[in-house]
């Protein structure tokens, strides 16, 4: 059975890596932050055009099925 100390040093060591790990994902939500607050505007744009080719795609479909012979 490992010695307390060693115990306590792994445990440290993984603490440290845990910080840098949650500091760095911090960093990249800030970044991600800033973006959307960028684009507020483009945000609807966005959804917008993804509703539209979704709505497109579906009767693309439905089209589509009626030549498919079964």
């Amino acid at each position: 059975m490992p010695e307390l100390e060693e115990r306590i040093a792994v445990l440290e060591a993984n603490q440290v890596f845990m910080r840098q790990q949650l500091s760095e994902m911090n960093e990249n939500v800030k970044e991600m932050h800033a973006l959307l607050m960028q684009a507020k505007g483009a945000r609807w744009a966005i959804l917008g055009v993804a509703s539209l080719a979704g709505f497109l795609s579906a009767k693309f479909g439905g089209l589509m099925s009626a030549f498919v012979v079964k």
